[in-house]
Protein backbone atom coordinates (compact mmCIF):
# COMPACT_ATOMS: atom_id res chain seq x y z
CA UNK A 1 0.00 0.00 0.00
CA UNK A 2 2.37 2.13 0.80
CA UNK A 3 4.76 1.89 -2.40
CA UNK A 4 1.03 2.24 -4.45
CA UNK A 5 1.28 5.70 -2.74
CA UNK A 6 4.75 6.48 -3.39
CA UNK A 7 4.75 5.58 -6.80
CA UNK A 8 1.46 7.89 -7.16
CA UNK A 9 2.89 10.66 -5.84
CA UNK A 10 6.14 9.70 -7.85
CA UNK A 11 3.85 9.86 -11.19
CA UNK A 12 1.79 12.66 -9.59
CA UNK A 13 5.45 14.73 -9.18
CA UNK A 14 6.49 14.09 -13.13
CA UNK A 15 2.85 14.53 -14.37
CA UNK A 16 3.09 17.68 -13.10
CA UNK A 17 6.45 18.87 -13.95
CA UNK A 18 5.94 17.36 -17.39
CA UNK A 19 2.82 19.59 -18.05
CA UNK A 20 5.49 22.78 -16.83
CA UNK A 21 7.65 21.91 -19.60
CA UNK A 22 7.48 20.35 -23.03
CA UNK A 23 11.06 18.85 -22.64
CA UNK A 24 12.24 16.93 -21.09
CA UNK A 25 9.65 14.30 -20.29
CA UNK A 26 10.50 12.89 -17.35
CA UNK A 27 8.83 9.61 -18.35
CA UNK A 28 11.06 9.29 -21.44
CA UNK A 29 13.64 10.34 -19.66
CA UNK A 30 13.66 7.15 -17.36
CA UNK A 31 13.27 5.31 -20.13
CA UNK A 32 16.23 6.17 -21.69
CA UNK A 33 18.16 5.87 -18.13
CA UNK A 34 16.67 2.39 -18.52
CA UNK A 35 18.23 1.73 -21.31
CA UNK A 36 21.22 3.04 -20.98
CA UNK A 37 21.45 1.42 -17.29
CA UNK A 38 21.27 -2.30 -18.99
CA UNK A 39 23.66 -1.48 -21.90
CA UNK A 40 26.25 -0.24 -19.06
CA UNK A 41 25.63 -3.43 -16.86
CA UNK A 42 28.26 -6.39 -17.22
CA UNK A 43 25.10 -8.47 -16.97
CA UNK A 44 21.21 -8.48 -16.97
CA UNK A 45 19.49 -6.62 -13.83
CA UNK A 46 16.55 -7.52 -12.46
CA UNK A 47 13.77 -5.12 -12.31
CA UNK A 48 14.32 -4.21 -8.61
CA UNK A 49 18.21 -3.94 -9.54
CA UNK A 50 17.38 -1.49 -11.88
CA UNK A 51 15.20 0.90 -9.21
CA UNK A 52 17.68 0.77 -7.12
CA UNK A 53 20.40 2.27 -9.17
CA UNK A 54 17.93 4.94 -10.76
CA UNK A 55 16.26 5.72 -7.37
CA UNK A 56 13.46 4.76 -8.54
CA UNK A 57 10.07 2.45 -7.81
CA UNK A 58 9.88 -0.80 -8.44
CA UNK A 59 6.42 -0.44 -9.53
CA UNK A 60 7.18 2.69 -12.08
CA UNK A 61 10.26 0.80 -13.20
CA UNK A 62 8.14 -2.46 -13.91
CA UNK A 63 5.79 -0.29 -16.25
CA UNK A 64 8.45 1.76 -18.13
CA UNK A 65 10.48 -1.85 -18.64
CA UNK A 66 6.46 -3.39 -19.57
CA UNK A 67 6.27 -0.11 -22.01
CA UNK A 68 9.75 -0.46 -23.45
CA UNK A 69 9.40 -4.74 -23.95
CA UNK A 70 6.27 -4.06 -26.24
CA UNK A 71 8.32 -1.78 -28.68
CA UNK A 72 10.92 -4.35 -28.67
CA UNK A 73 13.12 -2.35 -26.74
CA UNK A 74 13.98 -4.40 -23.95
CA UNK A 75 13.30 -8.28 -23.11
CA UNK A 76 12.33 -9.26 -19.81
CA UNK A 77 13.07 -13.33 -19.03
CA UNK A 78 9.55 -15.03 -17.87
CA UNK A 79 11.85 -17.14 -15.90
CA UNK A 80 14.46 -15.30 -14.37
CA UNK A 81 12.87 -12.34 -14.25
CA UNK A 82 16.48 -10.29 -15.63
CA UNK A 83 16.15 -7.55 -18.03
CA UNK A 84 18.25 -6.99 -21.63
CA UNK A 85 18.35 -4.68 -24.35
CA UNK A 86 15.99 -5.91 -26.66
CA UNK A 87 16.49 -6.79 -30.51
CA UNK A 88 14.50 -3.76 -31.39
CA UNK A 89 17.34 -1.43 -30.86
CA UNK A 90 19.36 -3.56 -33.05
CA UNK A 91 16.99 -2.76 -36.05
CA UNK A 92 16.98 1.52 -35.06
CA UNK A 93 20.76 1.30 -34.70
CA UNK A 94 21.13 -0.44 -38.03
CA UNK A 95 18.31 1.89 -39.86
CA UNK A 96 20.29 5.11 -38.16
CA UNK A 97 23.97 3.61 -39.37
CA UNK A 98 22.37 3.24 -43.16
CA UNK A 99 21.67 7.00 -43.16
CA UNK A 100 24.92 7.89 -41.93
CA UNK A 101 27.41 9.80 -44.63
CA UNK A 102 30.50 8.28 -42.93
CA UNK A 103 28.81 4.81 -43.30
CA UNK A 104 28.28 5.31 -47.03
CA UNK A 105 31.92 5.73 -47.83
CA UNK A 106 33.33 3.37 -45.12
CA UNK A 107 31.55 0.10 -46.20
CA UNK A 108 33.29 -0.23 -50.05
CA UNK A 109 36.47 0.34 -48.27
CA UNK A 110 35.84 -1.84 -45.08
CA UNK A 111 35.25 -4.60 -48.25
CA UNK A 112 38.87 -4.14 -50.03
CA UNK A 113 40.62 -3.76 -46.63
CA UNK A 114 39.56 -7.36 -45.61
CA UNK A 115 40.10 -8.52 -49.38
CA UNK A 116 43.22 -6.97 -49.12
CA UNK A 117 44.70 -7.89 -45.57
CA UNK A 118 42.53 -11.07 -45.43
CA UNK A 119 41.95 -10.10 -41.30
CA UNK A 120 39.27 -8.61 -39.77
CA UNK A 121 38.60 -4.73 -39.93
CA UNK A 122 35.83 -2.40 -38.59
CA UNK A 123 34.66 0.98 -38.05
CA UNK A 124 33.97 2.38 -35.12
CA UNK A 125 33.48 5.79 -33.32
CA UNK A 126 33.15 7.04 -30.13
CA UNK A 127 29.68 7.48 -28.69
CA UNK A 128 29.31 9.08 -24.44
CA UNK A 129 33.44 7.61 -24.05
CA UNK A 130 32.53 4.21 -25.29
CA UNK A 131 34.33 2.56 -28.40
CA UNK A 132 31.01 1.30 -30.72
CA UNK A 133 31.96 -0.61 -33.53
CA UNK A 134 29.70 0.59 -36.36
CA UNK A 135 30.82 -1.64 -39.16
CA UNK A 136 33.01 -4.86 -39.10
CA UNK A 137 34.20 -7.36 -41.96
CA UNK A 138 35.85 -10.45 -40.95
CA UNK A 139 37.42 -13.55 -43.11
CA UNK A 140 36.55 -17.41 -42.38
CA UNK A 141 40.00 -17.28 -41.04
CA UNK A 142 39.80 -14.15 -38.76
CA UNK A 143 38.53 -14.64 -35.52
CA UNK A 144 35.09 -12.91 -34.74
CA UNK A 145 36.35 -11.39 -31.75
CA UNK A 146 34.06 -8.17 -32.30
CA UNK A 147 30.72 -7.63 -33.50
CA UNK A 148 28.54 -5.10 -34.70
CA UNK A 149 27.00 -2.64 -32.42
CA UNK A 150 29.89 -3.95 -30.49
CA UNK A 151 30.98 -1.51 -27.20
CA UNK A 152 34.85 -1.67 -26.41
CA UNK A 153 36.51 -0.07 -23.56
CA UNK A 154 38.04 3.12 -24.88
CA UNK A 155 41.51 1.89 -22.79
CA UNK A 156 41.68 -1.13 -24.04
CA UNK A 157 41.40 -1.31 -27.51
CA UNK A 158 43.49 0.56 -30.68
CA UNK A 159 40.50 2.74 -31.75
CA UNK A 160 40.14 3.73 -28.31
CA UNK A 161 43.39 5.51 -28.63
CA UNK A 162 42.99 6.92 -31.71
CA UNK A 163 39.25 8.30 -30.85
CA UNK A 164 40.44 9.54 -27.34
CA UNK A 165 42.82 11.43 -29.25
CA UNK A 166 39.69 14.24 -30.17
CA UNK A 167 39.40 15.01 -26.84
CA UNK A 168 41.26 17.08 -24.41
CA UNK A 169 42.96 15.77 -21.40
CA UNK A 170 40.37 16.84 -18.95
CA UNK A 171 38.25 15.22 -20.89
CA UNK A 172 39.59 11.83 -20.96
CA UNK A 173 40.45 11.67 -17.39
CA UNK A 174 36.68 12.19 -16.60
CA UNK A 175 35.76 9.65 -19.04
CA UNK A 176 38.43 7.08 -17.72
CA UNK A 177 37.47 7.93 -13.89
CA UNK A 178 33.60 7.29 -14.54
CA UNK A 179 34.01 4.22 -16.66
CA UNK A 180 37.27 2.59 -14.80
CA UNK A 181 40.01 0.46 -16.30
CA UNK A 182 39.29 -2.77 -15.81
CA UNK A 183 42.25 -5.12 -16.53
CA UNK A 184 41.14 -7.53 -19.45
CA UNK A 185 44.73 -9.46 -19.90
CA UNK A 186 48.30 -8.58 -18.29
CA UNK A 187 48.77 -5.97 -21.06
CA UNK A 188 45.54 -3.98 -20.44
CA UNK A 189 46.31 -0.31 -19.74
CA UNK A 190 45.31 0.38 -16.11
CA UNK A 191 46.74 3.74 -15.18
CA UNK A 192 45.61 6.92 -17.01
CA UNK A 193 48.79 8.50 -17.52
CA UNK A 194 49.94 5.39 -19.54
CA UNK A 195 46.79 5.49 -21.39
CA UNK A 196 47.57 9.00 -22.46
CA UNK A 197 51.26 8.66 -23.03
CA UNK A 198 49.88 6.32 -25.92
CA UNK A 199 47.65 8.88 -27.14
CA UNK A 200 49.83 11.31 -27.48
CA UNK A 201 52.22 8.75 -29.18
CA UNK A 202 49.26 8.07 -31.87
CA UNK A 203 49.37 12.20 -32.71
CA UNK A 204 53.14 11.61 -33.55
CA UNK A 205 52.86 8.43 -35.56
CA UNK A 206 49.28 8.40 -36.78
CA UNK A 207 48.16 4.65 -35.58
CA UNK A 208 47.61 3.22 -32.43
CA UNK A 209 48.23 -0.67 -31.52
CA UNK A 210 46.48 -3.33 -28.91
CA UNK A 211 48.89 -6.08 -28.62
CA UNK A 212 46.87 -8.39 -26.32
CA UNK A 213 45.45 -5.68 -24.39
CA UNK A 214 41.81 -6.59 -25.05
CA UNK A 215 42.18 -10.13 -25.60
CA UNK A 216 45.38 -12.37 -25.21
CA UNK A 217 46.04 -13.95 -28.26
CA UNK A 218 44.69 -11.12 -30.37
CA UNK A 219 46.31 -8.05 -31.58
CA UNK A 220 44.80 -5.16 -33.47
CA UNK A 221 46.12 -1.49 -35.25
CA UNK A 222 43.66 1.45 -35.95
CA UNK A 223 44.09 4.17 -38.11
CA UNK A 224 41.50 7.69 -38.20
CA UNK A 225 39.24 8.81 -40.37
CA UNK A 226 39.59 12.90 -40.53
CA UNK A 227 36.33 15.32 -41.12
CA UNK A 228 36.64 18.36 -42.93
CA UNK A 229 37.43 20.47 -40.09
CA UNK A 230 40.79 17.80 -39.14
CA UNK A 231 38.63 16.23 -36.00
CA UNK A 232 39.00 12.46 -35.95
CA UNK A 233 35.45 11.57 -36.21
CA UNK A 234 36.40 7.37 -36.33
CA UNK A 235 38.86 4.77 -36.77
CA UNK A 236 39.39 1.69 -38.93
CA UNK A 237 41.04 -0.59 -37.16
CA UNK A 238 42.18 -4.50 -38.51
CA UNK A 239 43.46 -7.05 -36.12
CA UNK A 240 43.28 -10.94 -35.35
CA UNK A 241 45.66 -13.98 -33.64
CA UNK A 242 49.03 -13.21 -33.23
CA UNK A 243 50.44 -15.70 -35.73
CA UNK A 244 48.51 -14.30 -38.52
CA UNK A 245 49.25 -10.73 -37.65
CA UNK A 246 53.16 -10.84 -36.98
CA UNK A 247 55.23 -7.82 -36.04
CA UNK A 248 57.12 -7.55 -39.02
CA UNK A 249 53.90 -7.58 -41.27
CA UNK A 250 52.40 -4.61 -39.50
CA UNK A 251 54.07 -1.56 -41.48
CA UNK A 252 52.32 -3.25 -44.95
CA UNK A 253 49.50 -3.33 -42.93
CA UNK A 254 49.44 -0.37 -41.53
CA UNK A 255 50.04 1.66 -44.74
CA UNK A 256 47.34 -0.16 -46.72
CA UNK A 257 44.75 0.94 -43.81
CA UNK A 258 46.40 4.29 -43.42
CA UNK A 259 45.28 5.02 -47.44
CA UNK A 260 41.99 3.55 -46.67
CA UNK A 261 41.10 5.97 -44.33
CA UNK A 262 42.83 8.52 -46.15
CA UNK A 263 40.49 8.09 -49.35
CA UNK A 264 37.64 8.38 -46.71
CA UNK A 265 38.72 11.26 -44.89
CA UNK A 266 39.26 13.20 -48.28
CA UNK A 267 35.50 12.40 -49.70
CA UNK A 268 34.78 14.03 -46.04
CA UNK A 269 36.41 16.78 -47.22
CA UNK A 270 39.81 16.27 -45.00
CA UNK A 271 42.86 18.06 -47.27
CA UNK A 272 45.49 17.72 -44.96
CA UNK A 273 48.13 15.21 -44.32
CA UNK A 274 48.10 13.33 -41.56
CA UNK A 275 51.14 11.81 -40.31
CA UNK A 276 51.84 7.85 -40.90
CA UNK A 277 55.69 7.08 -38.39
CA UNK A 278 56.51 3.52 -39.53
CA UNK A 279 59.84 3.33 -38.07
CA UNK A 280 59.19 1.03 -35.78
CA UNK A 281 57.87 -1.44 -38.35
CA UNK A 282 59.93 -2.55 -41.77
CA UNK A 283 58.19 -2.27 -44.57
CA UNK A 284 58.94 -4.57 -46.47
CA UNK A 285 58.04 -5.87 -50.16
CA UNK A 286 55.57 -8.56 -50.52
CA UNK A 287 53.79 -8.72 -47.16
CA UNK A 288 49.88 -8.14 -46.78
CA UNK A 289 48.89 -5.05 -48.18
CA UNK A 290 51.38 -3.63 -50.75
CA UNK A 291 50.46 -0.45 -52.02
CA UNK A 292 47.34 0.95 -52.45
Amino acid sequence: MREREEDASELATEAASDAAADYPIKSVRKAIAILNALSQARRPLRISELAGRLQMSVSATSRLMTTLSSGGLTYQDEETGRCYLGLGLTVLGSDALGRRELDHLAIPVLDELVGRLDCYVSLSRLERGRVVIMRARATSFSPRDLSLFSVVPMHACAPGKVLASALGEESIRAILAEQGLDPFTANTLTCVDAFLSEVEAFRSCGFALDNEEIAYGLRHVATPIYDEAGRVVAAISAGGRLPELPLENMGALLRTLHLGCLRISRELGFRGTPPLDLGRFAVQDGTPGGDA
